[in-house]
């Protein structure tokens, strides 16, 4: 078969988790003798790609075509993030060209949600991986600009929550109106006065985003959701309702177990944490549990990661550290050194205040056999099982989190059986099984 991926950004600068599960089961069903393609986003800046500009090449043997996205900035209609037929007609050009048998959408962000409908029109079968929350959420992830978790979208918040996240200063400050101002402005978003007015046309594309995603997603023969949470969620505010396979993606879980066989006993609890030293990945709400513990409790922390994007945050992080000689920040590393890190790790904390969808670092703990102390929210507590495989805690509670922490160093036999509980996680070549049976499965009805 030849399988249309999509993807909202890509290799060789883009690499998290959405790129690295699409280049990973391309290159296993490339490996099966399919041949898979790759359409994404990339951000136009000065100097490179312009709008609606592509550019060829090819990453591990997969060919790959990048489209630039419109430019950014507060006077973009925000419209163009889900509804663009510009990067419809991009999309429907590459599909004539390397002629697919079935297209899978693994991220619509950049593209918009308008390439389902054309690739539809040319008589092809479309799944798409609910990877995060774009379909119903305009951040992607359901934390609304008050910290609070959110399971759907309201104008006056989803207004505020784009404003909180844009990096102009002055549009963030309007994350602070009241929530009755954007409502009376959603209001008059709906009359003649909003073609005289940017920033009520803003608000009329923010309250049609919902249903005009849904309008283009009932076009989709199939949707995926890594967890039962991303389901429900989904089905909840009218996106694939009924017609959702939950069904998490795989890892190269090889050299992970590696890492588990090398990892050596240790008196010393070795806490680790790996991740983007960012706010809504919580590693200050670790640091300071950690902090807590008796200094007479045998235990270390490693906080790997860098910062990039939230630098004043990670040098917070530093700060709250202190002189706590216990608390290390080795930075970043390189992904071939995952195993490295994780063999010279006990536990690993995952201490998000969002719901994680398919959370790969703790695909990858399990598999190199580290029990994972998690946040009790949906998304990972489908996968650390309390008191089974790891140990789970209350959202945003560090003293929580510090019990969890004592227990591990202080309960004998605890760390041993959590290990024990570990089953094998799914690996990518799994996972391509699975989805081969699907695309069959369309590619045979159409």
């Amino acid at each position: 078969m030849r399988i249309l991926f999509t993807a909202h950004q890509f290799f060789p600068e883009s690499r998290a988790g959405v790129e690295l599960v699409t280049l990973g089961l391309a290159r296993e069903l490339k490996a099966r003798g399919h041949e898979p393609f790759v359409l994404a986003a990339k951000r136009s800046l000065p100097g490179g790609i312009r709008p609606y500009e592509t550019e060829d090449y090819e990453v591990g043997g997969v060919p790959v075509r990048r489209v630039g996205r419109p430019e950014e900035g507060p006077a973009r209609p925000y419209r163009l993030n889900y509804e663009n037929g510009e990067m419809a007609e991009r999309a429907r050009e590459y599909a004539l060209e390397v002629r697919p048998d079935v297209v899978h959408a693994m991220h619509m962000q950049g593209l918009s949600a308008s390439v389902v409908p054309a690739l539809k029109g040319l008589g092809l079968p479309v799944v798409f991986t609910a990877a995060d929350f774009w379909t119903v959420c305009p951040v992607v992830d359901l934390r609304r600009h008050d910290g609070a978790m959110c399971e759907g979208p309201e104008l006056h918040h989803c207004v505020r929550c784009i404003a909180a996240r844009n990096p102009d200063p002055r549009v963030r400050k309007r994350a602070d109106l009241p929530g009755a101002v954007v409502g009376a402005a959603g209001l008059l978003s709906r009359t003649p006065l909003a073609r005289y007015s940017g920033a009520l046309r803003q608000v009329a594309d923010v309250r049609e985003r919902p249903a005009r995603i849904r309008e283009r997603m009932e076009g989709v023969d199939r949707v995926l959701a890594y967890t039962h949470l991303t389901r429900d969620l989904l089905s909840r505010n009218g996106v694939g309702a009924g017609n959702t396979l939950v069904s998490p993606y795989g890892i190269d879980a090889d050299r992970l177990l590696e890492a588990g066989a090398a990892r050596r006993p240790s008196a010393t609890l070795r806490v680790g944490f790996v991740g983007t030293l960012a706010p809504h990945k919580g590693p200050d709400l670790l640091v300071r549990a950690f902090r807590t513990l008796p200094r007479t409790v045998d235990a270390t922390l490693e906080v790997h990661g860098g910062g990039e994007g939230y630098e004043g945050y990670a040098q917070e992080l530093r700060r709250l550290a202190g002189d706590d000689g216990r608390i290390g920040f080795p930075g970043a590393f390189p992904g071939e050194e995952l195993g490295r890190v994780l063999a010279g790790t006990d536990v690993l904390v995952v201490p998000s205040r969002w719901y994680e969808n398919g959370p790969g670092v703790v695909f990858e703990a399990l598999a190199a056999g580290a029990p994972v102390v998690a946040t009790d929210l949906g998304g990972m507590s489908e996968f650390v099982r309390h008191g089974e495989n790891g140990l789970l805690f209350r959202l945003d509670d560090a003293e929580d989190l510090a019990r969890q922490l004592r227990r591990l160093a202080g309960e004998p036999g605890l760390l041993a059986r959590l290990k024990e509980g570990i089953r094998p996680v799914k690996t990518v070549g799994e996972y391509a099984g699975e989805l081969e049976r699907v695309y069959a499965g369309l590619v045979a009805k159409k």
